[in-house]
C-alpha cells in the first residue's frame, strides 16, 4: 500500500507524494510531465478572475522544474563516475596480489612466522626499541633497533622474548626513539606484507595482507 504524505499547497494546489514515486524522487521530470500540466491547469482553475496569476510565476516554477531535474542527472552523473573510479582502483590493485608492499601502520600480521617492521628516523637517536604487542596488550618481543638517521627494516622472526614461537595472526607494534638527553626523536613506522586480497572498504581500495587491511592511500612501497 503506497504510503502518502501532505506537504503545504501550492497556491492552494494540495501535494502528495508517495512511495510509488513522484515529482520529487530521482526519476526524470519528463516522465512525470503530465503531474506537472494537471499542477498547473488547477492552478488556472482556482485562480481569481479578477486577480490572475502573474505569467512570471508560471515561468519561475517551470524553471524550478528544470533545475531540480538537471540537479538530478548531475547528482546520477557523479554517481557513475565515482562508481567507474572506484571500479578502476579495483581492478588496479588486483596487481597487487602476490607483492610485497609497505605501509604505514601500527599493526603487522606474522605469516608463516615472519613479519618485517620498518621505521624512518627524523634525526640520530641514542636508542631506539620496537615493541611487539600481541592482542591482549602484552609486549611479547623487543628488538634494539638501528639508531642512525633515515629509514630501518627489522626482520621479525616471530618469536616471544623466551625464543618461543609465536602463532600467526596480528601484532600491535611501537617503535620508540630517544636521543642522549632522552627527548623523543620524530620517525614513521610502518610495516611490510605480501598482499593475498583486494576489496572495498566503506567505498575505499582495501589491500588485504592476510588478516590485515591496509587502504591502498596507505601504501608507501611495492616491491616484488
Amino acid at each position: 500500500m503506497a504510503i502518502e504524505s501532505l506537504r503545504d499547497p501550492v497556491n492552494g494546489v494540495p501535494f502528495k507524494g508517495s512511495d510509488t514515486g513522484s515529482i520529487t524522487d530521482s526519476a526524470s521530470l519528463a516522465d512525470t510531465f503530465d503531474t506537472f500540466l494537471n499542477l498547473l491547469t488547477t492552478q488556472l482553475k482556482y485562480q481569481d478572475p479578477l486577480d490572475p496569476m502573474d505569467t512570471n510565476e508560471f515561468t519561475s516554477q517551470l524553471v524550478e522544474f528544470t533545475n531540480v531535474e538537471q540537479a538530478m542527472k548531475t547528482n546520477k552523473k557523479l554517481d557513475d563516475l565515482i562508481s567507474l573510479q572506484t571500479e578502476l582502483q579495483l581492478n588496479n590493485a588486483v596487481g597487487y596480489i602476490d607483492r610485497q608492499v609497505g605501509a604505514d601502520s601500527i599493526i603487522l600480521m606474522l605469516q608463516d612466522g615472519e613479519s618485517t617492521i620498518t621505521y624512518d628516523l627524523g634525526a640520530n637517536a641514542s636508542k631506539v626499541n620496537v615493541l611487539i604487542i600481541d592482542e591482549e596488550g602484552n609486549t611479547v618481543r623487543t628488538i634494539e633497533g638501528d639508531t642512525a638517521f633515515g629509514h630501518h627494516e627489522i626482520a621479525w622472526d616471530g618469536l616471544d622474548d623466551d625464543g618461543l614461537a609465536l602463532d600467526d595472526g596480528l601484532y600491535g607494534f611501537l617503535v620508540t626513539a630517544v636521543d642522549t638527553d632522552l627527548k623523543p626523536v620524530p620517525l614513521v613506522q610502518g610495516t611490510v606484507g605480501k598482499v593475498t586480497g583486494v576489496k572495498l572498504s566503506d567505498g575505499e581500495v582495501t589491500l588485504e595482507i592476510g588478516e590485515l587491511e591496509i587502504a591502498l592511500s596507505d601504501v608507501l612501497s611495492i616491491s616484488q
